[in-house]
């Protein structure tokens, strides 16, 4: 099953007659084409990852959701599902700080270990193409605004996707990161910690403790 949107810097769309291209909003462009190939045979609900050689740390996820592209756009916007809580002590978020996205907010993260360190994350939302209750693609980005010197790059994007099915969604993400103590297997489990939070909230259960 392949989804009905493809994370490019701008997708065309093909109608019976014009080509009709559709650009990512300002704020919420893709950092990267993912890279994880279409999984073979029927959709199941598995995160699979690469992560991309160089600098910074480049990781690429995909995977399915047994859920409408609407539900999952909604759960989505619940932060405990898509921040970074269970590699932080303790996160302040403030909701709605940018009217200009359909839905945003900030997180100062704080990480209490040797040394304090604490940053700001924001996070805004956008369907690109499709409705808010049922979007070909929504798209999520956030990234690190201001904070402490030992995390030079965190940012990211999470894509939604309709596919062939109208009940099966699929989730894209992409991470970089260049931090003192981070690696790719940090992102990696954090993205695994996103995905399961989403599954589970899309089964109508809790999401999972930390790890």
């Amino acid at each position: 099953m392949k989804a009905a949107a493809v994370a490019t810097a701008a997708m065309v769309l093909v109608g019976c007659q014009d080509n009709v291209a559709t650009p990512f909003p300002p704020g919420l462009e893709p950092l990267d084409d993912n890279t994880v190939a279409d999984a073979p045979g029927a959709p199941t609900e598995e995160l699979r990852t690469t992560t991309v050689s160089g600098d910074p740390v480049n990781v690429h996820g995909r995977g399915y959701v047994l859920v409408a592209p609407g539900a999952l756009w909604a759960l989505t916007k619940q932060p405990a599902a898509m921040i970074a809580r269970c590699s932080t002590d303790e996160q302040q978020i403030t909701e709605s700080n940018d009217a200009d996205y359909e839905r945003s907010f900030l997180v100062h993260y704080i990480v209490r270990d040797v040394l304090t360190v604490e940053w700001d994350d924001q996070w805004r939302y956008g369907v690109v193409t499709g409705t808010t209750d049922a979007p070909v693609l929504g798209m999520i980005r956030h990234q690190k605004t201001q904070g402490s010197d030992f995390i030079t790059v965190s940012e990211g994007t999470v894509q939604v996707l309709a596919t062939d099915d109208p009940e099966v969604s699929e989730l894209a993400f992409v991470e970089h990161l260049d931090a003192v103590s981070g690696g790719s297997g940090d992102v990696v489990a954090g993205m695994q910690t996103n995905y399961d939070a989403l599954v589970a909230l899309a089964h109508g259960a809790p999401i999972p403790p930390c790890r």
